[in-house]
């Protein structure tokens, strides 16, 4: 009698699986992609080699090397390229948001048009990469939203390969909405605790001083800031009530239940991972109409846009806008600057302070983008996924 064990079951799977291969070798991809990998794991064989800095990670509640660490990961990457030995004829690259070399069929997967010159607008070779998307080794174009789709073809000439591009955007889990209960109503802002200037390019100084006069008016409220901040700033806020910093870095489990005890997203330029966890735990925002958050939020419903076009101009000339942009980011680093925002942002956020039906609905709003039919349902993000890579697999 012939008789299957597990290891028999787990071989014979993988060699009926076929193989995608994540690019850059050996780099660890953005949280955001924590449950397409997941996805590509279960229904590929993955090749998936990211660095593993544990020494590093274990020595992040030091705020010296938690500063240091996206300027030394920026200089190891440069001198640590070796990469797996990969078969271009038996693999599939997908890739985050760089070219691969030229030799591999490819999918992929455009934050920004920049990433394509190393996020550097001026140093962009438009007939370069026209002509590498437009290749027959480019099987697809995954677009992570409408803004990104509008800065690639509206910077390189894609009349020949249109065809190609395709708007994925992330999603969530739908089954994260559990509030807990409690007697405050909790703001909250999120920002790297790695990169030491995350809090202000964030916005945090147009949010501390939001709270700040907020709380000169209102008792029953909290405000839970995780991120990188100054000692000096830290000093500057600590008697106003209510204000908790979380400096350290946070673990995932300790994440969520941050989130759950969350109320109001208090962040003017959220990234779009954050806005994943928003909609999975029903946090409407409060932010600038810019970045992903022009896109995601559905003003007055999802949450509340502010006009940013006093910071961030040209918002319709792509090459005007990236050219200028970190001098835009660096009027964040002002607090005079900040403080022309303030009003309005305390405004909106009173709002939501003062109206709990309103908010109410809006968490309900916001969840239901996650859910199944939603827009940003992980469910509906994996369909797409497999639809688009599926047929270009090589055996």
């Amino acid at each position: 009698m012939n008789i299957k064990t597990k290891e028999d079951e787990r071989v014979a799977n993988h060699r009926t699986k076929k193989t995608l291969t994540i690019y850059p070798f050996n780099q660890k991809f953005p949280t955001v992609y924590e449950s397409t990998i997941e996805l590509f794991s279960k229904r590929y064989n993955l090749n998936y080699y990211p660095r593993k800095w544990s020494t590093f990670y274990q020595l992040k509640d030091n705020r010296f090397i938690r500063n240091s660490y996206y300027f030394v990961m920026r200089i190891l990457r440069k001198f640590l390229k070796n990469k797996p030995k990969i078969s271009a004829e038996k693999n599939l690259l997908f890739c985050f948001n760089q070219l691969p070399p030229q030799e591999f069929e490819f999918i992929i997967d455009l934050e920004n048009v920049t990433g394509l010159a190393n996020y550097d607008y001026s140093k962009i070779d438009k007939e370069y990469i026209s002509k590498r998307l437009g290749n027959k080794k480019c099987k697809a174009i995954m677009c992570w939203n409408q803004a990104s789709y509008e800065g690639l073809t509206k910077t390189i000439d894609c009349s020949k390969f249109k065809n190609k591009i395709n708007v994925i955007p992330f999603g969530g889990d739908d089954s994260k909405l559990q509030k807990k209960h409690k007697k405050s109503l909790n703001f909250l802002f999120v920002s790297s605790v790695n990169n030491p200037i995350s809090f202000e390019t964030k916005g945090g100084l147009i949010a501390l001083e939001t709270y700040a006069k907020l709380a000169k008016k209102y008792k029953n409220i909290k405000f839970f800031v995780r991120a990188n901040i100054s000692k000096k700033l830290v000093k500057e806020y600590k008697d106003v009530p209510g204000l908790v910093f979380l400096t350290k870095y946070l673990s995932e489990n300790k994440m969520k239940e941050l989130f759950s005890y969350s109320d109001i997203l208090l962040v003017p330029i959220p990234g779009i991972d954050l806005f994943s966890k928003c909609m999975e735990f029903g946090i409407p925002a409060v932010s600038f109409d810019y970045g992903v958050a022009y896109e995601i939020i559905d003003d007055n419903k999802t949450g509340f846009l502010i006009d940013s076009s006093k910071i961030f101009k040209y918002r319709n000339n792509i090459e005007k806008l990236h050219n200028n942009e970190n001098k835009y980011y660096q009027l964040l680093f002002k607090k005079e600057e900040c403080l022309k925002f303030v009003p309005e942002f305390t405004k909106k956020s009173e709002i939501l302070i003062k109206n709990k039906n309103l908010l109410n609905k809006m968490t309900k709003n916001q969840h239901s983008l996650v859910e199944d039919g939603g827009k940003y349902s992980l469910k509906k993000r994996n369909q797409k996924l497999i639809k688009l890579i599926d047929p270009h697999m090589v055996n």
